[in-house]
């Protein structure tokens, strides 16, 4: 009977894991998936519209010379 109760906590164990696992891949597929979106609306902004300078999100972007995206807030170019 003690045999089945570990076999039983160890199965609990993996399961747990696996569903932390999986939880937290979502969650980080997620961020960078609003963080894009986040690129792309700042970018159009930026192009379209007479402004220098858009925060979206709690990041500040802006157009450099070449027409790249750059966060000020991160102070890195975005990835097109």
């Amino acid at each position: 009977m003690a045999l089945e109760a570990l076999v039983a906590l160890a199965i609990v164990c993996v399961a747990l894991t696996t569903t932390v696992t999986c939880l937290s891949g979502i969650k980080e597929l997620e961020n960078q998936s609003s963080q894009r979106a986040g690129q792309a609306l700042a970018y159009r902004m930026l192009k379209e519209c007479p402004v220098k300078r858009v925060k979206v999100r709690d990041h500040e972007y802006v157009l450099t010379g070449k027409g790249d995206l750059y966060d000020e807030t991160q102070q890195k170019i975005c990835q097109k």
